[in-house]
């Protein structure tokens, strides 16, 4: 039979972690918790702990090694309120990878996209590419990522930790913008509806995200598509209903015909918008045949939300053993989508001088950057807040969750030896826990700053 492990015990209890089991166990002598009226727990039952099948992780069961902590294993003691920090911990851990490793991926995409070297600062080298193959002035214009968190998800996780929280029937108060039904919106008095709808070359009386398409009557410079006739080179050609060839690209004259212009943030259109249009409804009007809807509390006051907010909100009210979990859950539990990016920009007519493939991969790299890459690192950099946030709030989680577990413990039915057993194997697992935590925010924060470097050089 193998001795039961009093160390990590000893180690909970001197640490303050199960104050009011046994002081003389925290002395760091061979005291028992059965010194401890209130425990009740006898030195033979500890001694018989594994022989009844007990076991931490690390250890042999059958052959078979119980995984750790560090190797994913969240169910360490047996504890739902202590194993579920521990599956935050590794929750944690997942969405720090998916930020950093995303990051990274971008990055490593622009250094192909435009043939950069493969070694050396990709901002850097991003800048010194754009500088030398585009006129002075070009500019880029970027869109806030829309991050959002998700209410209902949040309920559920907060349940798994208090059983006094019931997941579906609450709401929060969140002071931005809350997700909405498109056939009843239910925004209610305190609030505005607005509709974002698919614009399909039409005049938009709201904010236009797309493209808006401007007719030149006369020749005119276009800093986007032009589709007409070019006075100067024209990066593509098509041929129109009467099999003339004119320009359906960008144009390094003046253009005249029409001149599409992406727009990256919510802005009026001086013409057609085709993408999407938000428009504010009034009365109990609806958007049926809509993309989205959502509620916003008049002069930015907090509205009642149950979807999602995209905003701040307060999360649930649970026992206080659970508070910084939740939270870090709440945190967690944030998406951000993509946002809109546009370039305006003119080619150097002698950087591609009899050279059509390089200017092709050139404005190739170009739409995989505005399309994709910045993109995806705004949305990684802004979701990196909310995650790195909910890092420290589980740094201060630990000693929540093993007091609130032990309390709960007492109060109910006492104390017994698969509880102190483990809170034992728990013990053995929690030094891993800041390492985790550490290890994976480093990694998340080395990725933002490579990232934010390439904003700045882009000036975004």
């Amino acid at each position: 039979m193998k001795p039961f492990k009093y160390r990590p015990l000893t180690a909970l209890l001197t640490l303050g972690a199960i104050s009011g089991i046994g002081s003389s166990v925290g002395s760091g002598n061979e005291a028992y918790a059965a010194d401890t009226p209130d425990v009740g727990v006898s030195r033979q039952a500890l001694d018989l702990a594994e022989e009844c099948g007990f076991a931490c992780p690390g250890d042999t069961v059958d052959g078979v090694k119980i995984k750790t902590l560090v190797e994913g294993n969240a169910s360490i003691s047996g504890i739902p309120s202590i194993d579920g920090f521990f599956n935050s911990v590794l929750n944690f851990q997942v969405a720090a990878k998916s930020v950093s490793s995303g990051i990274n991926a971008e990055l490593e995409g622009i250094r192909g996209d435009f043939g950069l070297a493969a070694t050396g600062d990709v901002a850097a080298l991003l800048k010194a590419e754009l500088d030398a193959k585009l006129e002075a002035g070009f500019k880029l214009q970027v869109q806030p990522p829309q991050c959002k968190a998700d209410i209902q998800a949040e309920f559920q996780a907060a349940a798994r930790c208090d059983a006094e929280v019931t997941p579906g029937m609450l709401s929060v108060e969140c002071k931005g913008g809350c997700e909405a039904n498109i056939e009843v919106p239910e925004c209610g008095v305190d609030a505005e509806l607005y509709c974002t709808v698919q614009a399909p070359e039409v005049a938009c009386n709201g904010e236009c995200t797309g493209t808006c398409t401007v007719d030149l009557n006369a020749a005119a410079t276009c800093n986007g598509t032009c589709r007409g006739k070019c006075s100067g080179g024209c990066t593509g050609y098509v041929k129109n209903e009467k099999g003339e060839a004119e320009c359906a690209g960008s144009c390094e004259g003046t253009c005249e015909g029409s001149c599409d212009v992406e727009v990256s943030a919510e802005a009026s259109c001086q013409g057609k918008c085709r993408g999407e249009c938000k428009v504010k409804k009034e009365g109990t009007a609806d958007c049926k045949g809509g993309l989205r809807a959502e509620c916003r509390g008049k002069a930015g006051a907090s509205i009642e939300c149950k979807t999602k907010c995209d905003s701040e909100f307060e999360p649930p009210k649970v026992d206080a053993k659970c508070e910084a979990k939740v939270q870090a859950d709440a945190k967690l539990n944030v998406q951000c989508t993509p946002p809109r990016v546009a370039l305006q920009y003119r080619l150097k007519g002698s950087a591609f001088t009899n050279n059509l493939e390089a200017r092709v991969r050139f404005e190739s790299g170009l739409k995989s950057l505005i399309k994709v890459r910045l993109p995806a690192l705004k949305a990684a950099v802004a979701r990196s807040e909310s995650v790195n946030d909910a890092g420290q709030d589980l740094l201060t989680a630990a000693k929540g969750a093993f007091k609130g577990a032990i309390d709960e413990a007492k109060a109910d039915s006492g104390v017994d030896v698969k509880f102190l057993f483990g809170l034992g194997c728990a013990s053995e697992q929690i030094d891993d826990v800041e390492g985790i935590i550490n290890g994976s925010a480093k990694a998340v924060t080395d990725a933002v700053s490579a990232a934010t470097k390439v904003n700045a050089a882009l000036k975004i």
